[in-house]
């Protein structure tokens, strides 16, 4: 997509004429061109994203089993 964004003038018409340009002009392997740095850039957040969430369940679950059964225990007497 960066391709099309960064065109001067109309070089391509679409997504699809952009791919069959440059799988033409530079071969399949230009695809992945740029496939590394962007995933030495997404993949710390992604890691530190679902780390996070694992963390924050385990606390909630852990405060829910303390308090929820004090809660439960109070409504049936």
């Amino acid at each position: 997509m960066s391709r099309m964004y960064n065109q001067n003038g109309n070089l391509y018409q679409g997504v699809f004429d952009c791919l069959a340009k440059t799988v033409k002009t530079e071969g399949v392997l230009a695809i992945y061109k740029g496939f590394l740095p962007h995933l030495a850039r997404i993949l710390p957040h992604t890691i530190l994203t679902l780390s996070l969430a694992e963390q924050t369940n385990k606390l909630m679950r852990k405060f829910e089993n303390k308090i929820l059964p004090a809660v439960e225990e109070k409504n049936q007497v």
